[in-house]
């Protein structure tokens, strides 16, 4: 990453040895050395984020334990931003609704909680959990009491809802702290398929003229996986795109 002239990324932990003070002080170390900065973190939600909301208190705990140690992690590697996944609502057979009182009754003292750590608590627009429609944050917030709860909006996630990304920028104005940035296109077989930012559907010069509704001037992540790119040369060209369009004056 630093050979690409990359300053600044997002961790995403994806096990829970991840979290351990040994392994968190090697990657501050190896970031360091490298001369980057690292802005957000984010956990494997699955593994944890879902028992943060459950109404059974050992499971809780044990969730709010792992939580602690994310949030730990965060600060040692000076993280300003927790993405959060949050309840998942895997059963489509289910009719499901969320329930917002109950929600804010449990990200309430999660957003506190990592305002203790200097962490911002962002949640993510993910099509498969709670945050899956643009209106989320509207009707969740008159439930809030902290002052610590953010939004991370997810261009992939929006498309995979089944929705235009720029629809989730107005809700959260001025709650906006962070950006993943994909590009994608439709497929009859597969459905929304992910690819490199300018190289799918989503026109991204309007995308990022629509971010300041939300009051936002913040970075944004280049969130893409290896089977978009078939090298890294192909995938520096594209950061430094993205990076060339992101920096320009509207």
């Amino acid at each position: 990453m630093a050979k690409m002239n990359v300053r600044h990324a997002e961790v995403f932990f994806c096990c829970l040895s991840e979290y351990k003070k040994s392994f968190v002080a090697e990657l501050k170390k190896r970031a360091d050395d490298a001369g980057i900065s690292v802005c957000s973190i984010h956990a494997l939600s699955l593994q944890f984020e879902p028992q943060l909301f459950s109404p059974h208190s050992r499971a809780r705990q044990d969730s709010l334990d792992i939580y602690r140690q994310v949030l730990e992690a965060g600060a040692a590697l000076g993280a300003g931003i927790y993405v959060l996944h949050g309840p998942s609502n895997l059963k489509k057979a289910r009719r499901f609704s969320v329930n917002y009182q109950y929600a804010a009754e449990y990200v309430n003292p999660l957003a506190d909680m990592a305002k203790d750590y200097g962490v911002k608590l962002a949640w993510e627009n993910v099509h498969w959990c709670w945050y899956a429609e643009p209106d989320f944050p509207e009707k969740l917030m008159p439930h809030i009491t902290s002052d610590n709860l953010y939004f991370t909006l997810d261009v992939k996630q929006a498309a995979q809802a089944g929705h235009d990304p720029s629809d989730y920028i107005a809700p959260v104005k001025g709650r906006l702290v962070n950006v993943h940035l994909c590009d994608f296109e439709h497929s009859a077989t597969k459905g929304i398929i992910p690819r490199l930012p300018f190289e799918g559907e989503l026109d991204i010069v309007r995308f990022r003229r629509d971010l300041p509704q939300a009051g936002y001037n913040g970075g944004v992540i280049l969130e893409v996986y290896s089977h978009n790119y078939k090298d890294l040369p192909q995938l520096q060209r594209c950061y430094e795109r993205v990076a060339d369009c992101f920096s320009k004056p509207l």
